[in-house]
């Protein structure tokens, strides 16, 4: 029976797809904007791949000499008052609202992006320069383009390393919205084998299938040594008498107390995330591995890790790869990422003025020994590296570690095999899809808020792209403001502007996200809500297993989500009580989950 259903999902899918043949798009326009101001526009016809899928593929020899090139179809346009909307990658939305704005998006969490218009749609999924390209929303007088701007003289070579590609998916009626969208990019990155299900990945992975069962908690130990933060200004060299004194959270002493406490609640699953637990909290990068004598360090790390395994919980480091430092012991020159004119680049880090690493030196010369130093110490959770999936792969210009951006994410990759293959896990900042081929849960997906519309006024909402291409694969929290988010001490930050606890409790549920809690846990006071919040999820972590097929407004304010097994979740955002098709009432600011028949699941 469990058979029949996930064929008749497919078969829901496909046919989506193909009702839709007749209204392919089938030719684009590409404007090329040369680096001596000339431009030249030519339409080019479209090669036909399947029933409602077409490919633009642009060899990488005719880009030479470009500033950029822009690929519009009549599909991507729109009028003022159309019905309909626009999307990218990251799930952000605007309907066709505004006389003029420009929106450009330069970090694509998914190389992907849409237009509907009353009852068509389409996609374009890049899949060849993916990393070179911001995603564009124009309007001028009322008259919408959405386009792929692809960004050709920044990669400062005579020829680029690959060929343009995009292909063209188009659905109408019923399946010209966004979920079929995620669906078909989910459908690609299956496909080619570059994501498999956790269902399959769990097999003989004991770690990870705890993961799936578990909610995410991370601890800070101690401050970060941002200069913002120290009030330091300590440019991009500084001695060990110059760092400042260290803001201790919690020694591993005290952690040992925290673990048991948890326990005795009755939290029986959870991944323990040390945050700045090593060495000067990240400031001896890319040393990253040795316990912070001030906390008690490798002799007490060791009975904390062990203590914690008793007690059945994992424990997993923070590490990240993105930033050294010129005081660590490890620090070479040699291994910084250089631009095009042979500069260093760095930005302020977590511990000081921090140099960005090539990815191929990182890979070449700091895992091994750190990994190895590492699980000595006991850590026997996934490890959580920061940044790496919360950026465009950057280039190197190096001679003797030359990488393009495709040649990072390769090498963010081969990290994160390591870091599976150490840890049974690798779990990050973002939802940036360089590493899916590695990456087991995200912190946040994404980081928007209220803000971001006030920053973007074209865009209206957020809407679970990303989640419909990767839950079932990659587990996440959906936005920044979800995380800790009935913790009595959460406060108004920026990052918690986005709504109350109430609302992003619901967001929470109506985007499958899997239990985290980070910046409030320094306060044992919140532990209450985190045990409330831990018995709710009980009931719905089995839906980490599965895909989200669908996402959509049912009524004013109230949502479906839809999951391969068969089991939906109606959120109701709404002051008034709504029935569910006679299945059951969903209260006023609630959400309700009917879970698949039990039939289905034999």
């Amino acid at each position: 029976m469990r058979r029949n259903v996930m064929a008749l999902a497919c078969l829901f899918i496909t046919a989506g797809m193909l009702s839709s043949a007749f209204a392919a798009i089938d030719e684009v326009n590409v404007v090329k904007n040369f680096t001596n101001g000339k431009k030249s526009e030519a339409v080019c016809k479209l090669k036909k791949i399947s029933d409602n899928t077409y490919r633009l593929q642009i060899p990488a020899a005719e880009l030479r000499g470009l500033n950029t090139v822009e690929i519009k179809c009549d599909e991507a346009t729109a009028k003022k008052g159309d019905n309909g909307y626009w999307v990218i990658g990251e799930g952000v939305m605007g309907t066709f609202k505004a006389d003029d704005g420009l929106y450009v998006h330069r970090k694509n969490k998914l190389p992907v992006y849409g237009v509907k218009k009353g009852d068509s749609a389409f996609v374009g999924i890049v899949k060849g320069l993916i990393y070179e390209y911001s995603t564009v929303v124009e309007v001028k007088n009322g008259k919408y383009e959405v386009f792929p701007r692809f960004l050709i003289r920044e990669l400062h070579m005579r020829k680029p390393y690959e060929d343009i590609i995009i292909d063209f998916t188009h659905f109408s009626g019923p399946y010209a919205n966004y979920s079929s969208m995620g669906r078909a990019y989910r459908k690609y990155q299956l496909d080619r084998g570059e994501v498999k299900p956790l269902k399959e990945r769990i097999i003989g992975n004991p770690t990870l299938k705890y993961t799936t069962e578990a909610i995410f908690m991370k601890f800070m130990m101690a401050s970060f040594m941002r200069e913002g933060e120290t009030k330091l200004n300590r440019g991009d060299y500084w001695k060990p008498e110059d760092d400042p004194p260290m803001q201790k959270y919690r020694s591993f002493d005290d952690m040992k107390e925290v673990l048991k406490k948890l326990k005795s609640m009755g939290i029986e699953k959870a991944d323990i995330i040390l945050t700045n637990w090593n060495w000067r909290s990240n400031g001896r990068n890319p040393m990253c591995s040795v316990a912070e004598p001030e906390l008690g360090g490798n002799a007490k790390c060791k009975e904390l890790t062990k203590f914690g395994k008793e007690l059945g919980f994992q424990i997993s480091p923070h590490i990240l790869h993105t930033e050294n430092y010129t005081i660590s012991p490890y620090f070479c020159k040699d291994d910084i990422a250089t631009d095009e004119n042979g500069k260093y680049l760095g930005y302020p880090g977590m511990g000081g003025k921090g140099f960005n690493p090539c990815f191929i030196q990182v890979y070449r010369k700091h895992i091994l020994d750190n990994y190895d130093r590492m699980k000595k110490l006991g850590f026997n959770g996934p490890i959580h590296i920061d940044v790496t999936s919360a950026i465009t792969p950057y280039p190197c210009f190096n001679i003797d570690h030359f990488a393009t951006r495709k040649d990072t994410a390769e090498y963010m990759n081969k990290v994160g095999m390591l870091s599976r293959a150490f840890f049974g896990g690798f779990t990050s900042e973002s939802g940036c899809d360089q590493v899916a081929n590695t990456l087991d849960y995200v912190l946040y997906v994404t980081s928007g808020s209220d803000q971001s519309f006030k920053r973007y006024p074209l865009a209206d909402k957020i809407v679970p792209l990303w989640q419909i291409a990767y839950h079932g694969i990659i587990m996440s929290n959906p936005l920044i403001a979800t995380i800790d988010y009935n913790c009595p001490t959460r406060g108004d930050s920026y990052w918690n502007k986005w709504g109350t606890p109430e609302l992003c409790r619901l967001k929470m549920f109506e985007y499958g996200g899997r239990l985290t809690y980070y910046w409030q846990l320094n306060n044992d006071k919140n532990f209450p809500a985190v045990k409330q919040a831990y018995d709710e999820y009980q009931k719905v972590k089995y839906l980490q297993y599965e895909f989200m097929d669908f996402h959509g407004e049912i009524a004013k304010d109230v949502f479906l989500t839809k999951y391969s097994d068969g089991s939906e979740m109606v959120t109701n955002y709404s002051n008034k009580a709504f029935n569910y098709k006679g299945k059951g009432i969903v209260k006023p600011m609630d959400y309700k989950l009917f879970k698949a028949a039990a039939d289905t699941k034999k």
